[in-house]
């Protein structure tokens, strides 16, 4: 409770000052991104932008785009997914930051979110990184075939270079994702309160 009040407090002072949070969420396949940014959503207001949730709500988007690698390495690194992303930060209230979950996945989208928070002038993004391992990552998606499971793997270490090479190790904060759901969140609320983008 202490830690939320922390961050709230942050966030609040962040908010009179014009800037709040931005929060890029990364990790492998089934590493909880999608429930940490919907529990820190909650907790303390900051909209998500989910690529997954775009992507779902705009097939039609990525089969018109005529892109062959869109078929090749899948919806999330096509170029199509700037320009949803963009209309969905520019029609939210970002008072309070925002969340990305899942974005961005390669260097053009990494590209066009920079000139973007510019232009929104929203801060430089806190990097979060749930990290873990490979064979933790293949049991939690024992439900798919083991060629699938590869490929999302290689697909999330493929982004995890990319992301290491376009931010620098100051942004990118790792957080142990094998932790309990509490005690991850926690992490990136302290994380959070440490670089005070939030």
């Amino acid at each position: 409770m202490r830690a939320f009040v922390a961050v709230l407090g942050l966030m609040t002072a962040s908010i009179a000052h014009g800037a709040g949070p931005v929060v890029l969420l990364i990790g492998p396949p089934a590493a909880g991104k999608s429930t940490q940014s919907g529990m820190l959503s909650k907790d303390v207001g900051i909209p998500v932008v989910s690529a997954e949730e775009l992507i779902a709500a705009n097939r039609k988007e990525f089969k018109k785009s005529g892109n062959p690698a869109a078929d090749a390495t899948a919806p999330r690194v096509d170029p199509a997914l700037n320009r949803l992303v963009e209309e969905k930060l520019r029609s939210i209230d970002l008072s309070k930051g925002v969340i990305l979950d899942g974005y961005p996945a390669a260097v053009i989208h990494a590209d066009h979110l920079t000139a973007l928070l510019k232009d929104l002038k929203l801060s430089r993004p806190v990097v979060i990184h749930l990290r873990v391992p490979d064979d933790v990552v293949k049991k939690r998606l024992k439900g798919l075939p083991a060629s699938d499971a590869d490929q999302l793997l290689k697909d999330y270490h493929r982004e995890l270079d990319f992301i290491h090479v376009y931010y620098s190790d100051a942004d990118i904060h790792d957080v142990d994702g094998t932790k309990s759901r509490s005690a991850v969140a926690k992490e990136i609320r302290d994380i959070l309160q440490t670089t005070g983008k939030s």
